[in-house]
């Protein structure tokens, strides 16, 4: 995989490059993070999906898909993730290869000014406002979306384990903000906040693909935007003692999600993603092979690593009187990797799952910006094949000793009762 160029814009903006031509697409993306505020989250997390709707220049959904059209089916897109204790807003624009287009267009200046049109001149009414039906339709489409994560049991179990764990701290407020929150946005509220974003977020602005960019294009447009402040993961807390929280719901199938705070450097971080690869985030793991397979006592049972936050996560789905067995070995198969209990064979499939991972970034444009996104925090921005080299590098005795430094912090389970 090529390498991913960085250059700085202002201390509050900063462009990353990756150029390869084997993509016949490009990809513009603009990142805005900002802290995460359980007063703004709900403000924030709608503005995205309505600033990309119109602008002045495409006032309408016909004008604006019409440009896009023109643009060989260039797209338009929108997204809100959390990293930790940030709200991370992200609008892209993405399209053909310039040495594609059929009248010679400079695709990557087209897209740039779609997107600026979108970041720096959205639509608004006579009265300052963005319209009122574009409004009410976002925010619908919102509530909808919070409804189909409570629908989503699996995501509905992980986010009330975040909640709990981080209860009363910015890390355990929604991406979105809550479902009341979002039902009593008004417009009024939005233009400004609109402007805050502008003005307050750390900029990470990508430039992907079959693309030559232009640094001082960027540095003309972002130049007085953003604030720099320092961001980091968030600060690990050793826990007093684990929360617990439980539900019942008319459900066919029980849900369990457990956190473990992870006390790691920015350095340690694909250390710990090992462990947490070893303990269960393959087919080969300790989760998957003795609490799913081996005692059959779950319908499938992983482990993730939220680096942002320090934390890892594991999440099952179990009949209901299999509950308590099921948390109880979870943590014995903690403690006997605590004790030493891995074999070199079981160590090299992680390797080699995560390698395999790290080797297919490169195939995809999402993927790379993902990549550096996840890394946003770390001081240099290792490329994939680093990274894997890197890992090979790891032993035993070190991953047992990461798994140790794991502290059970929050466990929060669905119980189900009876058919769904």
């Amino acid at each position: 995989m090529s390498q991913i160029k960085t250059v700085s814009i202002t201390d509050a903006v900063r462009l990353r490059c990756f150029t390869d031509p084997h993509f016949k697409t490009m990809k513009i993306s603009v990142d805005m993070l900002i802290p995460m505020s359980a007063l703004k989250a709900a403000q924030y997390g709608i503005l995205p999906s309505l600033v990309s709707r119109a602008t002045r220049e495409y006032p309408d959904y016909a004008s604006l898909s019409g440009r896009l059209s023109e643009l060989y089916g260039a797209s338009l897109d929108s997204s809100v993730r959390k990293l930790g204790e940030y709200q991370v807003l992200t609008l892209s624009a993405a399209g053909i290869s310039s040495r594609y287009a059929l009248e010679g267009e400079d695709m990557f200046q087209e897209l740039c000014g779609l997107l600026f049109s979108v970041l720096f001149d959205p639509l608004r009414d006579k009265d300052g406002l963005f319209p009122q039906e574009g409004f009410e339709q976002e925010k619908r489409q919102l509530l909808e979306l919070k409804d189909a994560e409570f629908n989503d049991k699996i995501v509905y179990a992980h986010q009330r384990c975040e909640e709990i764990l981080f209860e009363g701290q910015p890390a355990g407020v929604n991406r979105h903000g809550s479902r009341e929150e979002i039902a009593s946005l008004n417009r009024e509220e939005l233009s400004g906040a609109w402007q805050e974003l502008l003005q307050n977020s750390r900029f990470e602005v990508f430039v992907l693909g079959d693309c030559e960019p232009n640094p001082e294009l960027f540095r003309e447009h972002f130049s007085s935007l953003g604030k720099p402040f320092q961001i980091d993961y968030l600060p690990f807390e050793a826990p007093s003692a684990v929360k617990r929280a439980a539900e019942e719901m008319p459900l066919a199938q029980s849900k369990l999600s457990m956190a473990f705070r992870a006390d790691f450097r920015p350095e340690e971080r694909l250390l710990f993603q090992l462990m947490s690869a070893v303990f269960g985030g393959t087919p080969s793991s300790k989760l998957f092979q003795n609490v799913r397979e081996k005692q059959s006592l779950c319908y499938y049972c992983s482990a993730s690593l939220d680096s942002g936050s320090r934390t890892l996560y594991v999440e099952s789905g179990v009949e209901t009187e299999n509950l308590r067995r099921t948390e109880e070995e979870i943590m014995r198969q903690w403690e006997l990797l605590c004790s030493g209990e891995l074999t070199e064979d079981e160590l090299e499939a992680a390797k080699l799952a995560l390698c395999n991972s790290m080797r297919s970034v490169g195939d995809s444009l999402q993927a790379v910006e993902n990549w550096c996104v996840s890394r946003v925090f770390e001081e240099s921005l290792e490329t994939p094949e680093e990274a894997a080299e890197r890992l090979m590098q790891y032993s035993r005795e070190e991953v047992v000793a990461a798994a140790k430094r794991l502290v059970p912090a929050a466990v929060f389970s669905l119980v189900g009762k009876g058919q769904q």
